[in-house]
């Protein structure tokens, strides 16, 4: 290889690792940022109609739980029947959902639209030993995308019984460089307990690759598994 060509090598490489530094940090800020609180931004879901917009109104359909069909008619003031066919029609346009398992049938929100630090914590419950999942890939289990990536990051990092909240890294399996604990421990703590429950890392710092929970299995998982009361 030529003098020149050493030359270009070092200079794309140096490109290269000023560039992923400067994604690391951007990461960081957008999943960091004060500007809001623990809560991801929580879309606000419009129906076709005053009946529709009724039901979506109720404070009960955020909820995990839901409400019974019988309960949503009697609170919008409708008959039964018909608001049976107004929760298809919601459900059919996304913005509704049965609650799964539940008899006699459940309503609630759609998961995007009942967005909220337990439901994070609820998925990453779903997590085990030897295991490790994204902010990203949390937010797309529960609403579908990555909107919610940043109030995840926040979640796990503010709330004390947040579930395994070392075992949610940053993409391609990097520790977030703001990571703290309790006591202020950073990311080499984030590391130890990682390494404690199985997870192993390569010489360049990122978890393994194949111990990685994807957005899929974490929503299957909440589906068959139930709730920890």
């Amino acid at each position: 290889m030529s003098e020149y060509s050493q030359t270009f090598v070092r200079l794309a490489r140096t490109m290269a690792n000023a560039l992923t530094a400067f994604a690391d940090d951007m990461e960081v800020q957008a999943l960091y940022s004060t500007a809001t609180g623990e809560e991801a931004e929580v879309e606000v879901p419009v129906g076709r109609g005053q009946r529709q917009q009724a039901i979506l109104g109720l404070e009960a359909l955020a909820g995990e739980e839901g409400l019974k069909t019988a309960d949503i008619a009697s609170a919008i003031d409708y008959e039964a029947t018909n608001t049976h066919g107004t929760l298809q029609a919601l459900d059919r346009a996304g913005l509704v959902e049965l609650v799964p398992n539940a008899s006699p049938q459940r309503w609630r929100l759609a998961p995007r639209y009942r967005t909220t630090s337990s439901v994070f914590g609820r998925i990453a419950s779903r997590l085990r030993d030897g295991e490790w999942t994204t902010y990203g890939d949390i937010s797309i289990a529960v609403r579908g995308d990555v909107k919610a990536a940043r109030g995840v990051g926040q979640a796990a990092a503010k709330l004390s019984d947040f579930p395994r909240p070392a075992q949610i890294l940053m993409e391609g399996g990097r520790i977030n460089p703001q990571w703290r604990d309790a006591e202020g421990r950073g990311p080499e703590e984030c590391r130890k307990r990682l390494e404690q429950v199985g997870v192993r890392f390569a010489d360049d710092g990122h978890a393994d690759p194949a111990q990685r929970v994807t957005w899929d299995v974490l929503r299957q998982r909440d589906q068959e598994e139930p709730v920890a009361e």
